[in-house]
């Protein structure tokens, strides 16, 4: 776990490393307006708050996203209250598919407890909660290993990285590639084609192509099946994927990941792919 030493002369109050000008919304949001926001803003998460006193009431995720179109407890939203169709479900109120029984941190927690949790746990983030539940800032895993990103480490990627990873490709259907990522509880998928990595598909990457719009000029009579059908090549990340060794260092690779802006390196020893690195695989190795 992390230690007092290791933040020693760093900001320690998570507060300090939190974002505090959080973005929310109602819980009587449509479903398919707070993708849209989700999509604009980059979010991985959004949280639902009470308009007239910010008392947090619930939150959701890319992960609740993947539940609704991956065969999930959400999905009995579209299979049995909508009967399948999506339009429906997506006009829906976003409280539908949201976790109210929210996990948070205290404003006086230290970054040194919110890395605790978030190893304990193997969530990606944390809302920050008065006393009075009102949300004073949420912080992510990506916010701990800017923190950590300077510690010296002589662990490899090779020593924390997912060895042998499942795949998919570029022809799967998306609503087996949602099943997977529900089933197993997967955010990232290589995609690989005749033995060579040519994409990756994220939980974020399909939560942009529900919530951009794209999603509606695919649909024409509103079904699920015309929409979880649709092959994963079409909506995957394929230019320009970034990469590490699995002789890279974790320190390298979370100073690369934070240079890149992204939460996920496919590991590469040569043409090969050894394995997959995440944001979680570093946050945990930086701090134990």
């Amino acid at each position: 776990m992390t230690t007092t030493t290791q933040i020693k002369g760093k900001k320690n109050c998570v507060l300090d490393i939190a974002t505090t000008e959080v973005v929310s919304v109602p819980p009587t949001m449509t479903i398919i307006e707070g993708l849209a926001k989700m999509s604009t803003h980059n979010f991985r998460r959004l949280p639902l708050t009470d308009a007239g006193t910010g008392k947090l009431l619930g939150i959701v995720t890319v992960t609740d996203v993947i539940d609704l179109m991956g065969g999930g407890n959400r999905f009995n939203l579209v299979a049995n209250k909508h009967k399948g169709n999506l339009l429906a479900v997506f006009n829906d109120e976003i409280r539908t598919i949201s976790t109210e029984a929210v996990d948070g941190l205290s404003p006086s927690a230290t970054i040194r407890e919110a890395a605790e949790k978030l190893i304990e746990t193997g969530h990606g983030s944390f809302p920050i909660v008065a006393a009075d539940n009102t949300l004073a800032g949420i912080v992510t895993e990506y916010d701990i290993m800017k923190v950590l990103a300077s510690e010296n480490s002589n662990t490899l990627v090779s020593e924390v990285m997912t060895k042998n990873p499942q795949v998919v490709t570029p022809d799967v259907p998306l609503c087996k590639v949602t099943r997977m990522m529900v089933t197993h509880g997967f955010r990232r998928l290589p995609v690989v084609k005749d033995g060579f990595l040519i994409g990756i598909i994220t939980a974020t990457d399909i939560m942009k192509y529900l919530g951009d719009g794209r999603v509606f000029s695919d649909m024409e009579q509103g079904k699920a099946d015309e929409i979880l059908m649709i092959p994963v090549r079409e909506i995957m990340t394929a230019a320009d994927i970034k990469t590490v060794t699995s002789s890279t260092s974790v320190a390298d690779a979370a100073k690369l990941m934070l240079e890149y802006g992204v939460g996920v390196f496919p590991v590469l020893d040569g043409d090969e792919l050894s394995g997959i690195v995440t944001e979680f695989d570093l946050v945990k190795a930086l701090a134990e």
